[in-house]
């Protein structure tokens, strides 16, 4: 997010939230603490699970698009700026290269957490659950089949959203309208079924074919797990294992989401940039955020 755009969002951001974070952490419960804002509730249940309890304090947002302001706002309270620490999802930020200066905002090694759990170890889990055997190599051919559904979104975020239009709205589209879990997405079958999803057709910059070209050609050879969703990787896999057995199966995508996140070991996250960053911020602070 540009200095200018930041500031047209604080500028507009409720002072109430600052309060709110204030008075959390002034309770008796929470005094002493640290708080970790995160985007939502997904994200709380997976951070909890590697945080130390009595020394933070979550405080769910609605989505990270307010997460920078707020951070900017807190960092400017003595009495806050080295108690409240923000983890969000890198998004696309990677991919754009989009830089943050805020000291205390810390981003997901991948494009979210939900691609952070993308292992060999979580792949095995989940096919051995709903296949009875093994499926090397399903997270990198879901990835892949997405990659023009992915384009899209990037497209949305770069051209759409950063330019202040109406964005295209992606929430309860059924993945099962362009993929199959076996062939890749056509992009004309991507901009085909969301134009005509929660009408997004009639926002004259809905993109085109060459929209989705010329996009691509911006962005080349991306880094699949920067670029792809999570929550699409989820989607995906879902569409993948009724493929793979022929039938429906009892691994959805609740319990794909379980299986990523109990497969995703404290040894292995100890060895993202994430944790590390954060442990470095605490010890900086003389604090602590992670469990022992």
């Amino acid at each position: 997010m540009s200095g200018s755009t930041v500031t047209a969002v604080v500028e507009k951001l409720p002072a109430s939230k600052v309060k709110e974070i204030s008075m959390m952490l002034s309770t008796d419960e929470n005094k002493g603490k640290n708080m970790m804002l995160v985007e939502g509730p997904d994200d709380k249940t997976f951070y909890a699970y590697y945080v130390s309890e009595g020394n933070v304090v979550f405080n769910v947002l609605k989505g990270c698009y307010y997460m920078p302001a707020i951070l900017e706002l807190v960092n400017k309270d003595a009495t806050l700026r080295d108690k409240v620490i923000g983890i969000k999802d890198a998004d696309f930020d990677r991919v754009t290269g989009k830089k943050y200066t805020l000291p205390n905002l810390f981003l997901t090694d991948t494009h979210d957490w939900e691609t952070m759990t993308l292992t060999e170890e979580s792949e095995h889990s989940i096919a051995i659950e709903a296949l009875n055997r093994s499926e090397k190599g399903m997270f990198d051919k879901v990835m892949n089949d997405l990659l023009m559904y992915s384009y899209l979104k990037l497209y949305n975020q770069v051209e759409i959203c950063e330019k202040s239009l109406a964005g295209i709205s992606f929430e309860d589209f059924s993945l099962s309208k362009i993929y199959d879990g076996s062939s890749p997405c056509l992009k004309e079958d991507c901009l085909r079924e969301v134009s005509n999803h929660n009408n997004n057709f009639r926002h004259a910059h809905f993109p085109k074919i060459a929209d989705i070209d010329r996009i691509k050609a911006t962005f080349p050879s991306p880094d699949l797990f920067q670029l792809t969703c999570g929550h699409d990787v989820i989607n995906g896999v879902v569409r993948r294992l009724i493929h793979c057995k022929g039938s429906s199966t009892d691994v959805g995508e609740k319990e794909v989401s379980r299986i990523l996140r109990t497969s995703f070991r404290k040894e292995i996250f100890e060895q993202t940039q994430l944790y590390k960053a954060v442990a470095s911020w605490a010890e900086t602070h003389k604090t602590v955020v992670w469990a022992a």
